[in-house]
């Protein structure tokens, strides 16, 4: 094999490394994004215990298991 056709493919090798490495790390901030984290200052508003699980959207209480969505840092009902 030629010495410019072997470099040709070690490069497409890399840049396919580089793009799935790329759509890797995407994807792990995108669950990053959609996870629950404790939010242990806000009682809920349906049983007034602070059991609430959010992500950047939404929120549900662990304890009575009612939804609520956050429009403008305001925790409403779903």
């Amino acid at each position: 094999m030629g010495k410019m056709k072997e470099i040709f493919i070690e490069q497409q090798e890399e840049l396919a490394y580089r793009g799935a490495h790329d759509a890797m790390i995407h994807g792990l901030a995108r669950q990053a994004c959609e996870e629950f984290i404790t939010e242990g200052e806000t009682p809920c508003p349906n049983c007034f215990e602070v059991e609430l699980v959010r992500n950047e959207t939404e929120a549900e209480c662990t304890k009575c298991g009612q939804g609520f969505v956050y429009i403008d840092n305001a925790l409403r009902f779903k």
